[in-house]
Parts: C-alpha cells; structure tokens; sequence
C-alpha cells in the first residue's frame, strides 16, 4: 500500500481545510495517509477524516503565531517567535529524517522543516513575499530571499492561485520575481467545499476563525451584536473546535445559530446555502468564496499584514468588500457586497487538483532496478548480503535480484539456491550459474535481467544494501531524469563500521571516486546502456573501470551520497588500506593490454 505523509500548520484553519481535499484525493487513490498537526487544525481534521481507516493522525507542536501583540510588543515578540519558529523547523526536519523513507512522497502545508533528499517533498503555499509590519518593511527583499530560500528545499512548491499577471487572488504574495529561483507550480484555487446546490436560504453567513486569538471574544460578542440588528437569517460558525459555543447562548435567536465549529456535511451545507458571507481575510476563505461565486465582506484581523494587503487587494480590484475590525457599523459595508463584482477563475478546485497531482506523479514512478551480485566462494558474506537485498523496502514487482555463481568450490551455489527457495524471496531472487570469472558473471546477469528493466545494480558479494537503498536511489533517479543520466556509483561505508579509523579511510575513497568517476564496489547503469556495452571476459580486475568508461560515453556520471550501502574491510584489514589504495590506483592505470587475462588474487 502507498503511504503519503501530510504536514499541516496549525496557524488557522486555511491550511487544514485547503489540504484536506488533497489527502481525501489521495485516500480516494489508495494511499495510507499520516497527518501531522496540532491544536485546532488537528481537531478539525479528525472530525473530518473520522472513520477512515487508512488515516493516521499524530500531534507535532507548530510555530508560534506571528505578528501577535501591539506597540513595542509587536517587535518584542516577532523577534522571540522567529527564533522559536527556526529552531521548531530544525527539529521537524530531524523527526523527518527518521521516517522519511517509509512514504512514498511528503506534502506540507506551511511547515517548513518537513522535506527529505530522499523522498519527494511537496509544499503548499500561497505566500512567497512576506510583508513585515510597518517599521521593518525595508527589509521586506530580505524576509523574501529567506524565505524563497527555505522553498528550494522541497521538489516543488504548489501556489494555489493562478498564474496570470491580470487573474489571479494572492497578487504579490504569490507572484513575487524571485519565484523563478525554485521549482513552482501555480495549480489554482483549492476548496474543500463541494457544490451541492442547495437553495440559499442563509442570508449572512459569520465565519470568524483566525489563529490570533487576541480580543476575538469582544470581536465575536460585537459582531453578535450587530448581526441581531440584520434582517433575515444569520449562522455563525466560530471556527475553532475547542470553543464552548454555550458562552455565546443569550445571543441565540430564531433567526440566528451558532456554532463552535462546524466540520463534514453540515460545514458544507451552511456554506453552499449562504447568499453571503461575513469573514476574515483569510487566503483560504477567499479561495472557498470564488470556488462558490459568494459575495462577501471580508474583515482582515488587526496587525495581520497578509489579510490586511488581501482585503485591501481584492476590494480594490471590487470583487469584494472590505472593513476593519473596529468598524461597528455593518450593514453599509453589506449593503455595499451586492454591487461587487465576482472573481471569474480561469478553473476550479476539481482541476487544480487534476494540476497538482499530475506534478506529483512523476516523482512517485517507480524504476524497474536490477540487483546482480557475482558471486565465487562467498560462503561467509553471501547469506547476508542476500537477505539485506531481500529486505528493500520497495515494491517486490519493481525489483529483482540476480545472484551469478561463477566455479566455486565451497557452499555458495547452495546458500543461494537455499535463499532463493524461502518465501521472502519467490519472484524476486533468481539464481544463475556461469564459467568461473567476475565479468563472464556480470555479463550472465545482464542477459538474464527483465524486459522491462530500467536501471542495473552491479555489487560485489560482500556489499550490505541497507534496507532503504533501492527508495534513495528510486528518488534521485526521478529527481535527475532529465540529466541524461548512464552510470554512477554511491557512496560506501565499512562493514563492520565500528572504527573511526576506517570510516575516515572510506570517505576519502568516496571523495577520490567522486572526484575521478570511478568505483570499486558498486555500480550502477541505465540497462540498456549496459547490456549494450557489456563487461570484458578477458579482465579479472578493474573490470568495473573499463565499464565505467564506456558507459560515460552514452550519459553523465552520478554519484548517489547515501548512507545504505556497506561493504566488507577484509581487503584492507589484510593488506592495508594505503596499501590496498596504492594497488587499485596502480591497477586503474595499468594500460589494458597488460590487464588482460592477468590473474586477481581475491581475498576471501
């Protein structure tokens, strides 16, 4: 089963109720599902996602609400919040470390830390350029550069407006010049509210939700106030799930209700009935009332910069109305809604989700690798390298491992033919027998890879793939696939890797092979370039060098810096490793002419 992980901000209800319709896409396609969240955005989501079984929510602390308090305490607390928000990213992305590579992609909704190098990662946001309160607004190009900075991180990032200069809702959040500096995607407005076409008989709908929660009671009671003055009928939702709503009951009338927080059909239902609607100027409101053609008064919450220039936005280009919060006078700034004129999107959530998930889809294929392994008198090492191999944790139908004994004289065919035999390993391990030399079993491997291969691993027997492997290099295959890719190798740790002495010792191999495109003990090549090119049978040794060679002659080298590959220290525990470095480098530059059918004194 696919599994997808979901980072939402608790910052406002916006980033629950925009993702949501993504997450129930891809419960629709099959996915197990995490979501990550907190507060109210976590409690929403429960209530919504309630009795889906292939959902899993787990509570993470989100980033403190900025631009909170007025005067002096405005900067005081900006300055403290920004240095709690960094150091919560900082702890989001080692907990993201630690699980990335158990899903198949991430997608975060304004949380910053949730990306991984292995794993496609994904962020929502309609806000690239951040307007600072006043008095820091000079230093507006810098809050930007940062924050484009954090977006680079991600495989893509989704703006949910559209991309016209003459069309779009964000304006200048989300069409800032520096955009170009990492991958986007405008894909359109997100709504989780369908249309269900029922007859308006709300007249004002209240949706007073917003994460400062500072003064919102005297807020709410004022509005409460005004609203019973309004002809018609009035419903308001206060937006946050652990609200009492009873605080609120001698404001209660016939003609008005209320509600803490209102989730699933009865969400959907108030909204589609509504003839107009009362609300903060939240980004994710404004997409919910263009998806259903509302008229709204929008009432941008004191000292919030972004819904201050939204309001002020939108109602300048008159699709909307917009007052501030002190305004305590509503019905002129109603009456005022019905001579607006509605934003008309270019498409709407239906096809913005048909945008977004086809961004995705390339980065979840999933390569058909082959893992050949040669193996001659490998006895002691072959048992668990197979079993390492066996226990990828990747698709069994996008994978096969192909174990080639060529002449030995001890046990080895028979732990492979055992291996092969268990359960774990029907359909995956195939064992094959050829004439005694590494690149005569090399070549066997390659003949007898699938049809459909895309990629070849050639490793040595006493080479660990750790159990991430073939999901860190499926990823940065998809993330290079334009880069004309035909060989590569990874980087290697010792196995066993318990001595500082050794593991310095092979990262200066992995700079040395980084640094001259070769390799010793893995390699990987695109399988059609390399069953074209083939190995030499007439080369015992730097076989993998001669291949190397002419696989570059076809595509660019890569070099993969995980950390799931592991080979054995026998050779440089028995000869030393300048020792054994000074041989290969000798070997490497040994004209061919003397390498063939020289023999190699292999240490087992």
């Amino acid at each position: 089963m696919p599994r997808a992980l979901f980072a939402v901000s608790s910052l406002g209800l916006g980033h629950a109720t925009r993702t949501l319709v993504v997450i129930r896409e891809y419960l629709r396609r099959g996915y197990a599902v995490t979501v990550i969240s907190s507060g109210n955005a976590l409690a929403f989501l429960r209530l919504e996602l309630e009795g889906e079984s292939a959902v899993q929510l787990r509570d993470m602390p989100d980033y403190p609400p900025l631009e909170r308090g007025t005067g002096w305490r405005l900067y005081y607390y900006l300055a403290t919040d920004l240095l709690k928000t960094w150091r919560l990213i900082a702890r989001e992305h080692r907990e993201v470390r630690a699980m990335a590579a158990d899903y198949d992609f991430i997608f975060s909704d304004g949380r910053y830390g949730f990306h991984s190098p292995w794993t496609p990662s994904f962020i929502l946001s309609h806000q690239i350029a951040f307007l600072p309160p006043k008095g820091l607004r000079e230093a507006s190009w810098l809050t930007e550069h940062v924050n484009v900075a954090a977006l680079r991180k991600f495989d893509c990032l989704f703006i949910p407006d559209y991309p016209y200069p003459s069309a779009n809702l964000a304006g200048n959040l989300a069409h800032s010049h520096n955009l170009h500096r990492c991958p986007h995607c405008h894909v359109g407005i997100l709504s989780s509210y369908p249309h269900l076409g029922l007859p308006q008989d709300i007249d004002y709908l209240f949706v007073v939700s917003g994460y400062l929660l500072e003064h919102k009671d005297s807020f709410v009671r004022r509005l409460l106030g005004q609203a019973a003055e309004l002809p018609g009928r009035k419903v308001f939702i206060l937006g946050n799930a652990d609200a009492d709503a009873s605080l609120y009951d001698t404001s209660r009338r016939d003609d008005l209700e209320i509600h803490a927080v209102a989730s699933g059909t009865l969400r959907q239902e108030l909204f589609d009935r509504a003839r107009c609607i009362v609300s903060r100027a939240g980004y994710t409101t404004i997409m919910d009332l263009v998806e259903h053609d509302k008229r709204a008064l929008l009432v941008p919450t004191p000292n919030q910069t972004e819904q201050e220039y939204l309001a002020y936005h939108l109602a300048s280009l008159g699709h909307f109305v917009s007052r501030e919060q002190s305004d305590r006078d509503l019905l002129p700034a109603l009456r005022d809604c019905a001579r607006t004129r509605l934003f008309e999107p270019p498409w709407r959530t239906a096809d913005s989700v048909r945008r977004l998930t086809e961004r995705i889809e390339p980065h979840l294929h999933k390569n058909f690798i082959s893992v050949i392994i040669p193996a001659h008198n490998e006895e002691k090492e072959l048992a668990p390298t197979l079993r390492a191999a066996l226990d990828q944790r990747y698709p069994d139908d996008r994978m096969e491992i192909i174990v080639v004994e060529n002449g030995s004289s001890d046990a080895t065919a028979e732990i492979a033919r055992r291996i092969a035999g268990e359960p774990a390993a029907a359909g995956k391990l195939h064992v094959l027998h050829s004439e005694r030399g590494v690149s005569r079993a090399k070549n066997a491997g390659l003949r007898a890879v699938a049809p459909d291969s895309d990629w070849v691993v050639l490793c040595d027997a006493d080479t660990r793939l750790g159990p991430h492997f073939l999901h860190h290099l499926n990823t940065w295959l998809n993330r290079h696939s334009e880069d004309g890719l035909s060989i590569g190798t990874t980087a290697v740790r010792p196995h066993p890797g318990n001595r500082l002495y050794a593991r310095a010792w092979f990262v200066l191999y992995d700079w040395i092979h980084r640094l001259t495109r070769s390799s010793y003990s893995i390699q990987i090549a695109r399988t059609p370039i390399a069953r074209g090119i083939g190995f030499r049978e007439q080369l015992h040794f730097a076989e993998d060098l001669e291949f190397i060679h002419e696989c570059r002659r076809y595509g660019r080298f890569f070099f993969l810096p995980t950390d799931q590959v592991g080979t054995s220290t026998r050779r440089f525990e028995a000869r030393g490793y300048l020792r054994q470095g000074l041989r290969w480098l000798i070997e490497a530059m040994m004209p061919l002419r003397y390498k063939v059918h020289r023999a190699y004194d292999a240490i087992r």
